[in-house]
């Protein structure tokens, strides 16, 4: 593997492991966020790993996962949907919304860790990432 891409692989891992102490810790919305990032980073892993291409500036999971994985990444379709739109609403204060940090739970926070593990398990079931 390039060291690029062991770049990306290991920091997707960290912000994984990340999520789970801001889940411990009662920060959920970061739990949530961090669980997003995680699979945004080992999906952007895999342009470097299957694809052989630079890694875009896109931030759209269902777009870097069809890219990557083509029709096959319908199978983590749902979770890739979950964490999608908590990019930004994890992170910035919406004037209708609120405050981030007032928007999530722990059931939410831990839905989303599961989903991002979700997506690593199915990942590391179709890539080598060693």
């Amino acid at each position: 593997m390039r060291e690029e891409a062991r770049f990306w692989v290991d920091d997707a891992t960290w912000d994984l492991e990340c999520a789970q102490d801001m889940l411990d810790n009662e920060r959920y919305n970061y739990a949530v966020w961090l669980s997003r990032q995680a699979a945004e980073k080992l999906l952007k892993a895999c342009y470097l790993i299957v694809l052989r291409s630079p890694v875009p500036r896109d931030h759209n999971l269902l777009v870097l996962g069809r890219e990557c994985f083509g029709p096959a990444i319908a199978e983590v379709n749902s979770q890739l949907t979950f964490l999608n739109p908590h990019y930004t609403s994890a992170r910035c204060v919406d004037p209708a919304l609120g405050a981030p940090k007032d928007m999530y739970d722990r059931a939410f926070a831990e839905q989303a860790l599961t989903k991002a593990r979700e997506v690593f398990q199915w990942i590391r079931s179709k890539v080598s990432l060693d």
